[in-house]
């Protein structure tokens, strides 16, 4: 095995581990140290006992990735929260405003990333799905009209958050998009786009091409203030 095949097997293994337990004993590490020191102080800490602890795996998944790892196999190491922390880092990555956790409205709806870009005035309302290749298209049609009654839901309300989110008066327009692992799982649905991880990246890259092409409803938002 080459030099970069096994630097990708170390940083699976320190994955591995850190989503078993957030604090892992030195002699359990062995070759994984050596991706603790490229990541560094970012991500890790020392423990009370002297084991290594993890802050967040986002910095350690971001790093792996840029050294080649694959994005669907390292994102399937992150729980649902550590997820959705990974999605906003690589929005914020790219030039977004990012809101995580947004809950609104007198039933306290909750969408899990709102990120806006600013200088084209769009928004994606974002909810992070681990969905596995076996989940139905009946389930997927639901879960997408669910997300994207949350979206209308948001901009019904939107007058009422302003307040305490300044950020909902500057998109124009929102798009709703769910983020999944399973590459099986992809396509427009109801009008929400539905996006695995592994081609997450290009989606924000094209998205424009992607709301065009492929049917996503883009929905105008009452509270915009240029």
């Amino acid at each position: 095995m080459d030099e970069e095949g096994r630097n990708r097997l170390i940083f699976y293994n320190l994955l591995e581990l850190f989503s078993s337990s957030r604090c892992v004993r030195l002699e359990e590490l062995r070759e994984a140290s050596e991706a603790i020191d490229m990541v560094g102080s970012e991500a890790f800490y020392e423990g009370l006992s002297g084991e290594v602890c993890v802050r967040s795996l986002v910095p350690v998944a971001m790093y792996a990735i840029r050294r080649g790892c694959d994005p669907k196999r390292v994102s399937e190491y992150l729980s649902w929260r550590d997820f959705e922390e990974f999605v906003s880092e690589a929005l914020s990555a790219r030039g977004y405003e990012v809101v995580r956790g947004l809950r609104f409205g007198p039933r306290r709806m909750e969408i899990d990333v709102l990120a806006v870009d600013t200088v084209s005035s769009l928004a994606l309302a974002i909810d992070c799905k681990h969905w596995s290749s076996r989940y139905s298209g009946r389930r997927i049609r639901e879960a997408a009209l669910r997300h994207m009654q949350r979206l209308l839901e948001l901009l019904k309300w939107c007058s009422y958050e302003v307040g305490r989110n300044p950020l909902l008066r500057r998109f124009k327009y929102s798009v709703a998009v769910i983020v999944t692992l399973s590459e099986a799982v992809r396509g427009v649905d109801e009008g929400v786009a539905i996006v695995p991880v592994y081609y997450f990246k290009d989606f924000i890259d094209r998205i424009d091409v992607y709301i065009e092409e492929a049917g996503i409803s883009k929905v105008a938002n009452p509270c915009y203030y240029s």
